[in-house]
């Protein structure tokens, strides 16, 4: 029952029913003044003006003449009174003593309600309302005359009861109709509360708010920028990441934005097109990954959704990600490269050369624990680590030797160094390993030189590969400038130049004592 109620159909009905029935109860107040104004000014006038014609008529003025005026008087006025229906029709002299009543018992007393002096002093025809002897009536009094003499008075009265027996006979019949509009209001809420849950997609006010506020919640917690505008390009929608990278300065309120063109912040050929994904741009002073998309109702359009976010932070999972590919390339190349060994060792056993074999394995033992040993002794941090060990697989795994030379005291990097470092040395490292994978030479070298300076590290990585063309020497480090062919190409040296810069390092094209290309990377000691 308590759920029916918070309905959207119950409370219309409750508050039209409520409405309806204020709007009828103050109408039928207002009614039933008027009838009663009107119906005073009604009784009024008529006993007035039967009060003026019976202190006229000849038969009534000369009864004053007789010793028992009531005689002649009582039966002239009593049959008019019934005629006309009037409560009494008293005639009395000048002193007030009635020669007529509806009660006989009452004649040859004294009038009560003591208001005959305006006719009987001033000679004054009016309309009195007061208390007499058969209670509160409409009085209307006429004086009598006789040879320009007041001879007595004439008072016709209608009783005030009788008029609440008409507004009482209104009121009966305005209750009817009063039930009859909340009925058809009643429908008509129903109407329209039908209507609305329609157009609200048959949710309830409750449900809307929940819904509303869980999509306020979701516009201020999610970290990508959305604008939603309507047909006229005006901006309906901005939540707080759109707010912060538009304006970081907060030169304008966010409400100040709602209602401004989308063109003050897009260029026309953008708000121009229908869809857009993944589009790169500068907006103020971020670069954005931009996606666009109708809003469409009933299959039409009523405005679009621009969505996007900063650069950095999709760069900042691709990295991640990237790591994660690189660690299970590790793996996959530790399980190819075992395989391969596996295969030589079966080799030899099954031709019974036992001595190369137990040679070979001790060979390869050694091998691995050296560069083990080396590794774990001097790089302190698991991920460079990692790193290393990870691309000293995968080159091996292609037929390319990755050399370390010696380093020459621990490696101790901050969390930030560290990122930066595991981002440049990552993208050298790879862009070496797939530059030699399609070089066709017999011996793919690439030397990793780590040197521990008084104030900074010095990562040196060259291989002895084709090296960098002279057209691209001077702009390898720019966004999109490539020596491998693809569109998606030539972010990875610009995205490492960028985060050393963040770390106050830097990495430099250099000439090595291999043929090929040779980088170095400056990484300042100290916490950042």
């Amino acid at each position: 029952m308590r759920s029916w109620f918070q309905s959207l159909t119950a409370r219309m009905i409750f508050l039209i029913s409520i409405l309806i029935l204020l709007i009828c109860g103050l109408f039928i107040y207002l009614l039933q003044e008027h009838i009663r104004d009107t119906t005073e000014k009604q009784m009024g006038m008529e006993a007035l003006n039967i009060a003026k014609t019976l202190a006229s008529t000849e038969e009534i003025i000369a009864a004053f003449k007789k010793e028992e005026p009531s005689e002649i008087i009582q039966p002239i006025v009593e049959p008019l009174r019934k005629e006309i229906d009037a409560a009494y029709i008293v005639v009395g002299n000048s002193e007030g003593i009635r020669y007529s009543h509806p009660l006989k018992d009452k004649i040859g007393e004294k009038m009560i309600g003591g208001d005959n002096d305006a006719a009987l002093l001033d000679r004054q025809a009016y309309i009195s309302k007061t208390i007499g002897s058969l209670g509160e009536s409409i009085r209307g009094k006429a004086p009598i005359l006789l040879d320009n003499k007041i001879i007595g008075v004439v008072s016709v009265g209608f009783l005030t009861e009788n008029i609440d027996t008409i507004i009482e006979s209104y009121i009966h019949k305005w209750i009817k109709y009063t039930v009859i509009i909340l009925l058809i209001g009643i429908l008509g809420a129903i109407a329209i509360s039908v209507y609305i849950k329609k157009l609200l997609f048959n949710m309830e006010p409750i449900q809307i708010a929940k819904l509303y506020q869980q999509n306020k919640v979701i516009l201020e917690t999610t970290a990508e920028g959305i604008l939603a505008v309507n047909h006229f390009n005006q901006i309906t929608t901005i939540n707080k990441s759109a707010y912060e990278m538009l304006d970081s300065a907060h030169n304008k309120s966010l409400s100040d934005w709602m209602g401004a063109k989308i063109e003050h912040i897009f260029t026309p050929k953008i708000v121009a097109e229908q869809n857009i994904h993944n589009l790169e741009l500068p907006l103020d002073e971020h670069i954005i990954i931009l996606n666009k998309v109708p809003l469409v109702e009933k299959k039409r359009k009523i405005g679009s959704l621009y969505t996007f976010r900063k650069k950095v932070d999709i760069q900042k999972i691709t990295d991640e990600l990237k790591q994660m590919k690189q660690y299970a390339n590790v793996q996959r190349a530790y399980t190819h490269e075992f395989a391969n060994k596996l295969h030589i060792i079966l080799g030899l056993l099954v031709h019974k050369h036992y001595n190369e074999a137990i040679d070979f394995i001790k060979e390869e033992r050694n091998i691995q624990l050296k560069n083990q040993a080396f590794l774990n002794s001097k790089i302190t941090t698991p991920l460079l680590l990692a790193l290393i060990q990870g691309k000293i697989a995968e080159a091996a795994e292609l037929g390319i030797k990755l050399e370390l030379n010696e380093i020459s005291s621990s490696i101790e990097l901050s969390k930030q160094q560290e990122d930066a470092i595991l981002t440049a040395l990552g993208n050298v490292l790879q862009n070496a390993i797939e530059t030699l994978k399609s070089w066709e030479s017999s011996d793919k070298i690439i030397r990793l030189s780590i040197n521990n300076y008084k104030n900074h590290y010095l990562f040196e990585i060259q291989d002895n590969g084709p090296g960098i063309n002279h057209n691209i020497y001077d702009k390898i480090f720019t966004k999109g400038i490539s020596t491998k062919e693809g569109l998606d190409r030539g972010h990875g040296l610009a995205i490492s130049k960028k985060a050393l810069q963040e770390i106050h390092g830097e990495i430099l094209l250099d000439s090595g004592d291999l043929s090929g290309a040779c980088f170095l990377i400056i990484v300042p000691k100290g916490d950042i």
